[in-house]
């Protein structure tokens, strides 16, 4: 009986302390906390820099992938009611251009008259690459010529035609890009092959 009064004292005077420690101890934290939420937005970039970053990022990744690839399998797909490696690149490419088009106000790149870039033109590696690597040099120019202001600007889609927000038609184009990029993935692997983001 007084060994259970003992314990009961015990647990009753170490609680109180218990949880004043933790309480002492979380409050820094807390504080913490609170500090970086606040200082944390100096760490972002302005929406234009982050665009800029993002598109270069995709761009860059399927440059390298047309760079890499061995000409002799541009015209590898596979599936027969695919397009080709080739295909996929001008596809991008054209898809980039329309959009960068539609930002600018401005024609931007050759105007294939909404047909897609034919393989009788670029017939070629290099003249597949060049033309990526040129949508992709002219987005970024756009991007940081018209800086933040010019994201929050209505426009209609060179794909929909529905009003958007030019970060949104952007961000949709970088996520299509995206979805390229996987696909291409899989005809790497489909020739044993691996992709120069995954060496």
């Amino acid at each position: 009986m007084r060994m259970g009064f003992c314990l009961t004292l015990l647990v009753s005077c170490l609680l109180p302390v218990s949880a004043a420690a933790i309480a002492k101890n979380g409050a820094p934290q807390s504080s913490k906390s609170k500090l970086d939420s606040s200082t944390s937005n100096d760490l972002l970039l302005p929406p234009s820099e982050d665009l800029v970053r993002a598109w270069g990022e995709i761009g860059g990744k399927l440059v390298e992938m047309a760079q890499d690839f061995p000409e002799d399998k541009y015209d590898f797909k596979v599936q027969k009611d695919q397009r080709t490696f080739a295909e996929t690149l001008l596809h991008v490419a054209n898809d980039d251009l329309l959009a960068i088009s539609a930002v600018k106000g401005s024609q931007v790149g050759p105007d294939f008259h909404g047909e897609h870039p034919s393989r009788a033109v670029y017939k070629t590696k290099a003249d597949v690459v060049k033309l990526l690597k040129d949508a992709v040099a002219a987005g970024s120019a756009v991007i940081k010529e018209q800086g933040d202001a010019g994201l929050d600007k209505p426009i209609f889609s060179p794909f929909t035609a529905d009003p958007v927000r030019v970060s949104t038609l952007w961000w949709s184009v970088i996520e299509d890009d995206g979805e390229h990029y996987g696909q291409l993935v899989v005809y790497y692997r489909a020739n044993n092959m691996v992709p120069p983001r995954s060496r």
